[in-house]
């Protein structure tokens, strides 16, 4: 009997103090661990370009990759990309492609930070914008223009299928402007230039 005490005893507090600490901690925990998309595009507004490793990074250390070859216009091609939160870090290599001569014009690499806090900010801000329109059919999406990347969120709002009203005073940071064909929101959580090259960067998926 003694023993069944003991160990009901043991269990309680080992209860009590797991709550203390999730009560404590339960927002940074949630924070860190929220999903914000599942879906990822890559693409160009600029004509054709190939991306062989693009990745982003989010403040969990939670890695998607958006290397899908060549791609030609926006919003690009879509895949899954699992499940990423708050992005944190970019990196990547991508060259510009002449798809008449079949040939690469230029190569470009990028290793950045990206502000995450107001990534999350915007984030959440789009996630907020709409009146009525709710959706689990979220994405980002890496657009490559040149030595230019973009990274963009979207909650594929269209007003052709949607109702896409916002609410009043939605964004009053001025963060969510139209996606560049013009046909729903976005944010643009990075908008950096990476090093660009005639040839090939050592140690890249293009030097052969």
């Amino acid at each position: 009997m003694t023993k069944l005490k003991d160990r009901f005893l043991k269990m309680l507090k080992l209860l009590i103090t797991y709550i203390f600490v999730a009560t404590l901690f339960g927002c940074s925990f949630s924070q860190a661990t929220t999903i914000v998309a599942k879906i990822g595009n890559a693409g160009s507004t600029t004509g054709y370009h190939s991306i062989r490793v693009m990745n982003v990074k989010d403040t969990t250390g939670a890695n998607a990759g958006f290397g899908y070859g060549a791609v030609s216009s926006y919003s690009g091609k879509s895949a899954d990309i699992g499940a990423i939160g708050t992005p944190e870090k970019i990196t990547g290599f991508w060259a510009k492609y002449n798809i008449e001569e079949n040939k690469f014009l230029a190569f470009y690499n990028i290793n950045k930070q990206i502000d995450s806090e107001l990534a999350g900010l915007k984030i959440n801000a789009l996630r907020k914008y709409y009146k009525s329109f709710k959706t689990a059919n979220t994405s980002m999406q890496l657009i490559v223009d040149g030595p230019r990347v973009r990274l963009l969120y979207t909650m594929n709002c269209f007003s052709k299928l949607d109702d896409c009203t916002p609410r009043k005073n939605a964004d009053p940071n001025g963060w969510i402007v139209r996606s560049p064909d013009d046909t729903t929101e976005v944010v643009v959580l990075f908008d950096g230039i990476g090093e660009a090259s005639d040839t090939p960067f050592p140690g890249s998926p293009y030097d052969k």
